[in-house]
């Protein structure tokens, strides 16, 4: 077992649900350059550690009632044949390029993020669920693409897509885009070991998914104590620093 994964399992849960962030965007940079892991299968890893953090967080900010389950089911609806179709890239492109585009997509990340200028909206406890329906879903297919191909979650871009055009409070924005990512997780996964008979470096992956859960509450907890105005400056500053990190590990 590598139990140096633990220690990093809660930090890494921590920051990423409660800045709604995929494990992708941390796990896979962690995994490739901390251990002997091909990019195939730290990418399985990465996806069975943030499906049990994902879901420690959902169960969570469902008591709180922080979620909107209509977002929720609307957006799984489009990005379940996303997952399947990233997932079939994974397996039949050579691994090297699930490096290269990690590192091209977080590399979009922080651009798209770094010249956000309206990104600061004072959101509402509803959304606009015609915006969402009409201009989200297209975000949520192709963001689910990456989800199977990379591990990257939907939420590094619902999340501002929610505040910024459909007016959901930044904490409810988060909360949903967290739940969405379980369940497209667990589609993920399922796909790879069921449909492709891959399997997942456990050694590797238990300690973490030991610390992604505890990491988890810790997330999610601070995510309900968050002044909003606060919560989205930290979310920015965090986003920023994350892709420029990665940006230039991943690759």
């Amino acid at each position: 077992m590598n139990w140096l994964m633990l220690p990093l399992g809660i930090v890494i849960a921590t920051v990423a649900l409660f800045f709604g962030l995929g494990g992708g965007v941390l796990w896979m940079p962690v995994l490739l350059t901390a251990t002997t892991l091909r990019p195939d299968e730290a990418l399985l890893c990465t996806i069975a550690i943030q499906t049990f953090g994902q879901f420690s967080a959902t169960v969570s900010n469902s008591r709180a009632g922080l979620i909107n389950w209509p977002l929720v089911r609307m957006m799984a609806a489009v990005g379940l044949p996303g997952v399947f179709l990233g997932a079939a890239l994974s397996y039949f492109l050579h691994p090297v390029f699930i490096k290269l585009f990690l590192g091209l997509v977080i590399f979009f990340i922080a651009y798209a993020f770094m010249r956000g200028d309206d990104f600061f909206v004072a959101g509402s406890e509803q959304a606009d669920m015609p915006v969402a329906r009409r201009r989200g879903r297209p975000i949520a297919a192709m963001a689910s693409v990456l989800t199977g191909f990379l591990g990257v979650g939907v939420g590094d871009w619902l999340v501002p897509f929610l505040n910024m055009r459909c007016g959901l409070a930044m904490t409810r924005a988060v909360a949903t885009c967290i739940a969405l990512m379980f369940f497209l997780s667990l589609a993920a996964i399922s796909v790879q070991l069921l449909v492709f008979g891959r399997t997942v470096v456990w050694q590797v992956a238990t300690p973490a998914v030991i610390g992604v859960l505890i990491g988890a509450q810790f997330g999610s907890r601070l995510l309900q104590l968050m002044p909003e105005t606060h919560f989205k400056e930290l979310f920015v500053l965090m986003l920023v620093f994350i892709a420029t990190h990665v940006t230039f590990n991943a690759v």
